[in-house]
């Protein structure tokens, strides 16, 4: 076999090169100590005062679904929610907030779930009369807007509708606003709530062609806010938010010119009444969605309502009965409504762990197209606060 020997320019060359490789792979062992170094006293950091405080949610299920009227049935799990929290202290009167949100087994790779920044805000705190926050936040109105996302402190797998994040957002209550003035106001044994914000309308950029998406299309805004009542274990209030919608892309559907369909003034307009004792529950919600269409003679109102009886037969053990009812009236597109008693029950394994079992049956009425169904849907789920 014939071997061609080794000259020193190709010794060194290949000496150089095996220098080479020992530094980089060096430098890839220290990057990875200072990183694990960096991350340890990160964590650190996160006990002492002022530093970022890391937390979250997320809540795992089994369902299984049924389609009564033709007879289909699905089997399935999901990583249903997951949000993570990020809190900072910034001084004696200011602080930071962010969440991230992913919801229905999140993949980009797999087209599954989304994935969104909720929140992004910073709180100033002048008194318990008075704060202000600003940037991206969920805006108040009713009771459960605010805390929908704390999923091991709320009872429910599935959430009532138009607060369940798996299903997508609806037009009931308001996602997104970015300032808003809040507090309370002591009077006597009770104490009164107050919230004012202003955010975007609903005619957010979505198409990247035409402009920065994510940014309003119109000169309006979304203003609203909520004022309520605690007495004791008791709480209610009345909620109200006003913005104008484009709604140009169905002018086709109504039969009109598409300039009659701009800047359409819709009103949100909600009442929550809520007692937490030591042993029952009551929550209950309605919420009125208006649109000023220029056609006097038709309804375009839509209307949501729940209410929750629970009752704790031990400090582990919780169960409730719940009700929901939603119509929707866009005519001539569509008119329906859907009707749903749910029962469901959690245990509590710790103060950071919670098994939770939900069954619900959904009648659902449309009248244009005329159709009826029935669905089952029973779901087992574990929730957790970490």
């Amino acid at each position: 076999m014939n071997h061609t020997p080794q000259t020193p320019l190709k010794g060194g060359i290949e000496q150089g090169r095996k220098r080479k490789a020992a530094t980089f792979f060096l430098r890839i062992r220290l990057a990875v100590a200072i990183f694990f170094m960096l991350c340890c006293r990160h964590a650190a950091a996160q006990t002492e005062p002022g530093g970022v405080k890391i937390f979250g949610y997320f809540q795992a299920a089994l369902g299984h679904q049924k389609d009564v009227d033709l007879e289909r049935e699905l089997n399935s799990f999901t990583l249903q929610q997951l949000n993570l929290f990020l809190q900072k202290d910034l001084g004696t009167s200011w602080s930071a907030f962010i969440n991230f949100e992913l919801v229905n087994s999140y993949s980009s790779q797999r087209n599954w779930g989304g994935f969104s920044l909720e929140e992004a805000w910073v709180n100033y705190r002048y008194s318990n009369q008075f704060k202000l926050k600003l940037g991206l936040l969920t805006p108040a109105f009713n009771n459960l807007n605010e805390i929908k996302t704390k999923t091991p402190l709320l009872p429910y797998i599935i959430r009532p509708y138009v607060y369940e994040s798996s299903f997508g957002e609806t037009d009931f209550v308001p996602g997104r606003a970015f300032v808003q003035a809040y507090g309370f106001i002591p009077k006597r044994a009770a104490k009164l709530e107050y919230a004012f914000y202003i955010g975007n309308s609903p005619n957010v950029n979505t198409d990247g062609r035409r402009t920065i998406t994510g940014v309003d299309t119109s000169r309006t805004f979304l203003f609203g806010g909520r004022i309520g009542m605690r007495y004791g274990n008791f709480k209610a209030g009345i909620s109200a938010t006003r913005d104008k919608l484009d709604a140009q892309a169905l002018s086709d559907a109504f039969g009109v010119a598409p300039e009659k369909l701009k800047n359409i003034a819709r009103l949100r307009r909600g009442a929550d009444l809520s007692f937490s004792g030591a042993k029952w529950l009551l929550e209950s919600e309605y919420i009125h969605l208006s649109h000023s269409f220029p056609f006097p003679q038709e309804d375009f109102d839509q209307r949501f309502f729940y209410a929750t009886l629970g009752y704790s037969f031990s400090e582990r053990v919780f169960g409730y009965a719940s009700y929901w009812y939603a119509y929707a009236n866009v005519l001539p597109i569509a008119e329906e409504s859907f009707q749903v008693p749910t029962l469901g029950a959690t245990y509590k394994i710790n103060d950071m762990v919670v098994c939770k079992i939900q069954t619900a049956n959904v009648y659902v009425d449309e009248t244009k197209p005329k159709r009826d169904a029935t669905y089952n849907y029973t779901y087992f789920a574990i929730s957790v606060r970490f």
